[in-house]
């Protein structure tokens, strides 16, 4: 008889945390589908894209005002 009883426990108990688990399913907000992104791919520029611009030849003899502005043309073309 006391085996009876440890058994219907058992199955009580699944039972109740399975009602349990339903009700937490139940009052969760549905989950919507979220809508999928197309990220177009990136080209990644090469070093022939950046010579075809012909880029002036740093030749180190400069000021660093004109060091500077030898880099920001090459940045542009790099873009």
């Amino acid at each position: 008889m006391a085996a009876n009883r440890r058994q219907r426990n058992g199955n009580g108990a699944d039972d109740i945390a399975k009602a349990i688990h339903q009700m937490v399913d139940a009052m969760q907000p549905p989950v919507a589908a979220q809508p999928r992104v197309v990220i177009a791919p990136v080209k990644v520029p090469t070093m022939e894209d950046f010579l075809r611009h012909k880029p002036t030849e740093f030749i180190g003899k400069a000021s660093p005002d004109e060091a500077d502005a030898w880099l920001r043309k090459c940045e542009k073309y790099s873009m």
